[in-house]
């Protein structure tokens, strides 16, 4: 997939701009607060219509406006050449493709890939579980229909069995209800967790040895379950032990929306025992294994949106990143300074960002 155009109307500080992406590696530069990642950010909810910077929607629409509207030109594997359009109000999106609205907002997860890296990523490492939970939910979900419908299913039982918890029914054939969807739901995702977790380890492992140039040196992401599910059976087994528990706790205590991820070097606990360059060579892995997956799995080929990365990698991790990126994928990277004028890309086509306009120079 490559981006041809973006057009954005009232998106965060931008009133109006347009931009041309018509090359395969496409340098994005400019002073601070010029409105480089808000580009960036704009191109990236192609994804899943989600900001990779976390924001919410209102946080999207530029102040005073009633709603930001976002125009696309894309070139893809399947749609061909194709428009999407968006449009983002405080408390509502919208978005249709070819002229076609999408009826959900999940049958648009992973139509588009476009991946973001950016200096955040690193909470994927130093965070909270939710951090790393989001990451394998949204990597898996872009490229597995069955796992993504599974997870809205138990994240709604879920949802419904704290509203038990904390209201005063004690129907237990209301709690068998949703424990029993809860369940069902919560086998196959944890399945299909252990099962992508293992082909994004071994493809993150390959990557960091390429980045750190360390030979031997493995890296690896693993499941922690919250509790050990081997069947649906035993999960309503789990909650119906700790439905006196939950109801004073006013929620469900045990299950995937409670699990994490270990991430390790050489077996070790990163976040403990890394260096600052092991731990941003590890979260680039992680990442770039995720673009590996939607390529081999989703059929279309990611665009990269690199924000403003590699400032923070020694010269080093900087010529041995590029080499981790699929040569044939377009890339757009966000910087303070132009672009490098040697490396796997040294042809680099140069937009400048000023007060939220970009000059193609």
């Amino acid at each position: 997939m490559r981006v041809k155009f973006a057009r954005l109307e009232n998106f965060r500080n931008i009133e109006f701009a347009e931009a041309h992406f018509e090359e395969d590696s496409v340098w994005i530069f400019g002073r601070n607060a010029q409105g480089k990642t808000n580009l960036l950010e704009a191109l990236g909810l192609l994804n899943a219509m989600r900001s990779f910077r976390g924001a919410k929607s209102a946080a999207l629409v530029r102040k005073g406006a009633p709603a930001a509207r976002l125009l696309f030109c894309l070139e893809h594997e399947t749609f061909g050449r194709t428009e999407v359009c968006m449009e983002i109000g405080a408390r509502s999106k919208s978005v249709d493709v070819g002229g076609e609205q999408i009826a959900k907002m999940s049958d648009f997860v992973g139509l588009f890939p476009a991946l973001a890296l950016c200096s955040e990523d690193i909470q994927l490492l130093r965070g909270a579980p939710l951090s790393r939970r989001k990451f394998v939910d949204m990597a898996i979900s872009t490229v597995d229909r069955e796992y993504l419908d599974c997870l809205k299913r138990y994240n709604a039982a879920l949802d419904s069995r704290n509203g038990l918890l904390r209201g005063d029914s004690h129907d237990a054939d209301l709690f068998d209800a949703f424990e029993s969807q809860m369940a069902y739901s919560a086998h196959i995702v944890r399945q299909k967790r252990a099962e992508y977790l293992d082909v994004i380890s071994k493809s993150a492992c390959g990557k960091y040895s390429v980045l750190s140039r360390a030979d031997g040196e493995g890296a690896e992401i693993n499941l922690k379950p919250d509790c050990e599910i081997s069947s649906p059976d035993d999960f309503i087994a789990v909650l119906r032990e700790c439905r006196a528990k939950d109801r004073l706790l006013g929620s469900t205590q045990n299950g995937p929306h409670r699990d994490d991820f270990s991430i390790l070097i050489d077996s070790l606990d990163a976040r403990r025992y890394a260096s600052e360059g092991q731990q941003r060579s590890l979260v680039l892995s992680l990442k770039l294994a995720f673009f590996d997956l939607v390529k081999a799995r989703g059929k279309v080929l990611p665009a990269l949106l690199c924000d403003d990365i590699l400032g923070e990698l020694d010269p080093i991790r900087r010529d041995a990143f590029w080499e981790c990126i699929d040569s044939s994928a377009q890339v757009v990277a966000t910087a303070t300074v132009p672009p490098p004028s040697s490396g796997a890309r040294a042809d680099w086509v140069c937009i400048r960002a000023e007060k939220g306009h970009f000059e193609r120079v």
